[in-house]
This record gives structure tokens, sequence and C-alpha cells, in this order.
């Protein structure tokens, strides 16, 4: 993860763009190296169970999290914001410092894609929506990657659907594994991978291969492309690995990749909002429910 971590690093300093992102990713990986970040969120239910047909394992559960280490990455990230001279950061941090900002609210509310909580949350501290859900896009990663490490239930062998088993969200990209180039796909903010038909879209279940296909740059089309679906308009960026990436490594991918969402924008193509399946979970402090 180191590594990941140097690259991100690296990354920051030569954009200035990806730089806030680039390194709230890396306070991030630091965080989920550390003995903290291990265990900064479990279950509370008494035991683990799979994610069992359309149902991804996070829904219906309660969740504690550590919620003095998720301040401590609040604080951070906004203060970085602030570094990289983000509109509005300055709120941001205040509200963060003098806790007008719910941070368990914020996590749920982003876990859920609820979109009614965000702008409520945007309200109240006197930021943008955007700023608001970039910052509970952050806090979430490193609690939905613990439950995962933490749940020998994450990964189950057989699932169908084209969103994230463990937390519904869709795939940030899919990976064409080793020789025989399965086709997997990856969520960046819990890290789960499942595998996936190459001729069928994640998103609205298209098999038509007449209604599929893929652009990339010319002679990368093995190693790096975008597969679309005619019939949902959406896509995916596909690389070529010759194993499973890591949670750091996939972020990392996606935002030295940019340029393809661009390409795909322009094109009509788009990623689906929210999640794929109505998650409802409940967030408590961990420190209260002990």
């Amino acid at each position: 993860m180191t590594a990941v971590i140097d690259k991100l690093e690296q990354l920051a300093e030569r954009d200035a763009v990806l730089a806030p992102l680039a390194r709230s990713y890396a306070a991030t990986l630091r965080l989920l190296t550390s003995p903290t970040g291990t265990a900064i969120a479990v279950f509370l239910d008494p035991a683990d169970r799979l994610a069992s047909g359309a149902v991804p394992l996070l829904h219906g559960r309660t969740i504690a999290t550590d919620l003095g280490a998720l301040r401590q990455l609040a604080a951070d990230t906004t203060a970085i914001f602030v570094r990289s001279g983000v509109p509005e950061a300055g709120t941001l941090l205040d509200a963060v410092a003098s806790d007008r900002l719910p941070l368990l609210d914020l996590v749920r509310a982003t876990l859920c894609a609820d979109q009614e909580n965000l702008q409520r949350l945007a309200l109240a501290t006197q930021t943008s929506n955007q700023l608001v859900a970039v910052l509970g896009s952050v806090l979430v990663i490193p609690i939905a990657a613990a439950l995962v490490r933490n749940s020998a239930a994450a990964s189950p062998t057989r699932w169908q659907a084209g969103y994230c088993p463990v937390c519904a969200a869709w795939p940030t990209l899919a990976e064409l594994r080793g020789l025989e180039r399965e086709r997997w796909l990856r969520c960046g903010r819990c890290g789960s991978g499942w595998r996936f038909p190459h001729q069928e879209c994640p998103f609205c279940g298209n098999s038509d291969h007449r209604r599929l296909g893929y652009f990339a740059e010319e002679g990368k089309q093995d190693s790096q492309r975008v597969e679309v679906c005619q019939a949902c308009r959406g896509y995916v960026k596909t690389f070529a690995t010759l194993g499973p990436w890591s949670q750091g490594e996939v972020l990392w991918h996606d935002l030295t990749t940019v340029e393809l969402d661009l390409v795909a924008a322009e094109r009509d193509y788009r990623r689906p909002e929210g999640l794929g399946y109505p998650l409802a979970v409940q967030i408590v402090a961990r420190e209260l429910a002990a």
C-alpha cells in the first residue's frame, strides 16, 4: 500500500486539479494500514451473513464506527481541501471543527446515497452539495473497507448483480485478470471484487452483443479501454491486470484515467447515479455502543 500512497502524493504534486482527491485518498489509505483503520468499523449484528440473491451485505445492518478516528480523518481531509484552494473548504473545515457537521449522518447518507439528507447537511454547513458529497465519499472508504476486512462473509462466491455485493455501489472499474482475462468488477469505496460475464452490461443487464462495444486509444485496446452499452448509455473503464488490484490501486487507476471519463461524457455515455440497490443502514458511534 505504501507504493500506491507515494504515487498518489506524486500525482498531487504534478496535477493541481487532482491534488485534493489524490491527497485525500493517500490520507485514507494511511488510515487503512494503521491499527486504528483496521478496527474503525464493525457490525453490531451478532453474526455475519452472506450477501444473498440481490441483497448486499450491508443492507439492514447496524455499524459501529470509531467516531474519534472519523473526526480526525474529516479534519485532515478538509484541511487538504483548504490547502488546495477548494472553494468553501474553509467553511466546511469550521463546520467539522465545531461539530456542526454530524459525521455519522454524513456517513450514513453517503453509504445510502441519500441525496435529500446530503443536501440538508450541505445547507446546515453553508457549503455546496458537491463539497459535502466529496467529503462523505472519502469518509466511507475506510469504514466500508474495514467491514470487508472484518467480515468472513464479505466475498460471496455467487453474485450475479452488477452492483457491489457488499455496499451496493456501481463498479468503479473492471479488471480483465490474467491470461484467461476473467472479467472482475471492482468497488472503489469498499474494495470488493466480483466476477461478471463479459457480454453483459452491469448497469442494465443488456446482453445483446450488437448493443455492447468499447472504445480505446489506438494500440491500447487490449490493456485499457472503455466498455459501453448502447441500451442504457452506461460505461465501465476496463484494464488488463495480472491479478486483483489492491483498493488503493483501484482508486489510483480511476483517478489517473479521468481523460477516459471525459471522452465517455463527450460521446454521451455516463455512469448511473445512486446505488444499484436501495441500501438501508444504521451508523452509531462505537464509543457509545460499547
